[in-house]
């Protein structure tokens, strides 16, 4: 359990800025990534103080410290509710990079052994993914993103992965429930702790499901140190009456290692580390 304390803020939403850049004489507009997201997560709001708003400000300036990752090494957590079904944990080392979008998983549990590779432009936009044991015979297969064999057990393509991204998609959650004026509790905890990370977490729920409210309760995890996202919770609504919040999504990114100079090789099947 975390200790509520009372959340004073005096920060600032920061701006973002554009890039140009001069190539061959010719100038090329370079527009920073998700520029368009950030121009509506900082849109001005109502003049009065919303109950999201400390919640908002506190997430976007995590969401700025993003903005200087190019690329990162993780251990990717996740656990998911897919139709009815709710998946096993699973447990997956993870190589992201920025710019080209690019990911490759190596799945440690359960489907020990898999790889996945996605890269934005290259291999048709196609996954290229393989098993092992009995089902490796089959070799690599190439799958669009948002195939039902790509989505067999996620929520979310692949595409949709990362920590900004996954920071962006809870901005973005919030920003939409403050035009609605559904009863939202927020809660601060400012010396929480995930295993042996210090954190802040903010927590919003709501007293009973209106329309436009996809999630009962919202967790959102903020290392410290970093000041970057690591983990997400989102529950949905009781099914039994009287009953708890039950979890629909958690995505925990653990032992971040950022910028690390991931290049190509990293994201390519004939990488000798690999097992394609």
């Amino acid at each position: 359990m975390v200790k509520q304390n009372t959340y004073q803020s005096n920060n600032k939403l920061v701006h973002h800025t554009k890039k140009v850049a001069t190539i061959a004489g010719v100038f090329t507009l370079t527009v920073t990534a998700y520029l368009a997201q950030v121009n509506f997560l900082i849109a001005a709001g109502p003049n009065a103080e919303h109950k999201l708003d400390p919640a908002i400000r506190l997430a976007m300036q995590s969401y700025e410290e993003t903005s200087n990752i190019k690329d990162f090494q993780a251990v990717f957590i996740k656990q998911e509710k897919v139709g009815r079904r709710m998946q096993p944990m699973h447990t997956i080392q993870i190589k992201f990079r920025e710019q080209p979008l690019s990911v490759y998983l190596n799945f440690k549990k359960p489907h020990e052994g898999r790889e996945v590779i996605y890269v934005h432009g290259r291999n048709g936009n196609q996954i290229l993914a393989h098993e092992t044991g009995i089902k490796g015979l089959i070799g690599t297969v190439s799958l669009q993103p948002n195939s039902p064999q790509a989505m067999d057990e996620s929520r979310y393509p692949i595409t949709t992965i990362g920590i900004r991204k996954m920071l962006y998609q809870i901005l973005k959650q919030w920003k939409e429930e403050q035009q609605l004026d559904a009863g939202v509790v927020f809660k601060y905890y400012p010396n929480a702790k995930l295993e042996n990370t210090q954190c802040k977490v903010l927590e919003t729920s709501y007293p009973q499901q209106k329309q436009g409210i996809r999630f009962q309760m919202t967790r959102l995890y903020i290392d410290k140190a970093t000041n970057l996202p690591v983990r997400v919770q989102q529950y949905g609504w009781p099914t039994k009456r009287r009953g708890s919040p039950e979890l629909v999504e958690d995505y925990y990114y653990k032992n971040i290692r950022t910028n690390t100079g991931l290049t190509d090789t990293d994201f390519n099947p004939k990488n000798p580390a690999y097992n394609y």
